[in-house]
């Protein structure tokens, strides 16, 4: 689930490099695998940054689109 959660993010970057909406879409399931990785490693820090990252990958769809 970590190394899914990684490679969706890092395709987040590429799309959003591209200018694609579909970036934060990407970056919010990313951020949701790796949430919730690091929350079964009990990296709770790093679990909380992707959740709130998360909100603002909501954030950011919404106003693209």
């Amino acid at each position: 689930m970590g190394w899914l959660g990684a490679i969706l993010v890092l395709y987040g970057y590429y799309l959003n490099a591209n200018m694609s909406p579909n970036s934060w879409l990407v970056w919010l399931v990313g951020n949701f695998f790796v949430g919730h990785y690091c929350l079964t490693k009990r990296a709770y820090p790093a679990a909380a940054m992707s959740f709130a990252l998360m909100v603002m990958n909501i954030y950011g769809y919404v106003i693209w689109t």
